[in-house]
């Protein structure tokens, strides 16, 4: 019972406990905190732009079995677990949150994941972190993305439940514009003929029962329509990156609480845990807790209010971080994209394209990560 209250009460303070050996890119250094190991820090900046750019975990996990890049433990091969691991880990934009698992009891020693049981800690720029803040949270908000994709059709997924399709930018984006449902991509195959066409999900499963008139649309007409309605804005590259990058702009400028930041919040819950540290040793020694009652009281539900605007501020700046990185990574795509684009390129399109809404079979709507929206004729 004492090494456990020493424990939590060493994570109160925002004391640390980091087990290097399962730590990939860090290492501890002379001072005893985290420091960074130069060549594996790369490899992690690769795998955060990899999955930021569409890739799935598996995806990443081959190529960094094909590129030979040793894991954690300087040996060949690596998991989806670890992968993910590295996505989802705090500690890579500087951070580390504390009390992530705890032991049942000091018999079974069974470890057991905290999902609520205790309370965590989070200590902010504990580290010199390997990713931005903003990259980091954005690699969460596309977890959360993809984890939840819901089946359009209990046919194919009884859970309603879909696993994300990372091999064509098109199957998460082409969306029909009567019902909005998603399309998918089929295989025709006409007296020997391959052919390569797009339908409404609904429309495969379903029949008319519910969308009626959703049109099929061949993959290399769709392709070159889409790609004809990205360089009809291609001839003002220039332009189009000013726009976005003033719109970065105005999303930094955006501030979700002016009357208070993070730091006044957490200076306020440190004095009055103060207050309360004192008020409790007076009631202590005056043996008379009722008059201070009402004291305690007026200053737990301050600090109440504070955590909740804190949560509150938390998620408005996660918010747009998530904002600011979609629109600095279209900025980026479209400074690398040729002036012309001839050849279509899946990764290319994931970053530009939004979403891809069929109206009919001869028109598209096609929305921009960028927020630029453009009508756009079907080109047979």
């Amino acid at each position: 019972a004492n090494v456990k209250w020493g424990k939590r009460k060493a994570m109160a303070d925002g004391k640390a406990i980091i087990q290097y050996q399962k730590l990939y890119a860090y290492e501890k250094g002379k001072d005893g905190s985290p420091q960074i190991i130069p060549e594996q820090a790369e490899v992690v900046q690769q795998i955060y732009k990899r999955f930021l750019a569409g890739d799935s975990l598996r995806m990443i996990q081959e190529w960094l079995e094909q590129a030979q890049i040793p894991n954690v433990t300087g040996e060949q091969g690596w998991t989806i677990r670890a992968v993910r691991s590295i996505l989802t880990n705090e500690k890579y934009c500087g951070d580390v949150l504390l009390q992530k698992t705890f032991i049942q009891d000091c018999i079974s020693k069974k470890v057991i994941r905290n999902t609520g049981q205790l309370p965590q800690t989070l200590v902010q720029n504990h580290h010199e972190g390997i990713v931005d803040r903003e990259i980091f949270d954005a690699a969460q908000a596309e977890f959360a993305r993809r984890n939840a994709g819901k089946s359009p059709s209990k046919k194919n997924a009884p859970t309603g439940l879909t696993s994300y399709a990372s091999k064509y930018a098109l199957s998460e984006r082409l969306i029909c514009g009567e019902c909005g449902t998603l399309y998918r991509r089929c295989t025709w195959n006409i007296r020997g003929k391959r052919k390569i066409v797009w339908r409404c999900v609904s429309r495969l499963d379903y029949g008319k029962k519910y969308c009626h008139e959703s049109p099929t649309l061949e993959e290399e007409a769709l392709q070159r329509s889409i790609l004809a309605a990205i360089n009809s804005l291609m001839s003002d590259k220039g332009k189009l990156i000013r726009d976005i990058t003033e719109s970065i702009a105005l999303e930094q400028a955006r501030i979700p609480d002016e009357s208070i930041s993070l730091g006044d919040i957490q200076r306020r819950l440190a004095e009055l845990d103060e207050q309360t540290k004192r008020l409790v040793a007076k009631a202590a020694e005056e043996g008379d807790m009722a008059s201070y009652a009402p004291k305690l009281k007026a200053i737990l539900d301050e600090v109440s209010a504070l955590k909740e605007k804190q949560a509150y501020i938390e998620k408005q700046r996660q918010s747009n971080a998530q904002v600011m990185w979609r629109i600095r990574s279209t900025a980026e795509a479209l400074e690398q994209a040729p002036e012309k684009m001839t050849e279509w390129n899946e990764s290319t399109i994931r970053q530009l394209v939004d979403a891809v809404k069929v109206i009919s079979k001869d028109k598209l709507e096609i929305h921009l990560r960028s927020g630029t929206v453009i009508e756009q004729n079907m080109i047979e």
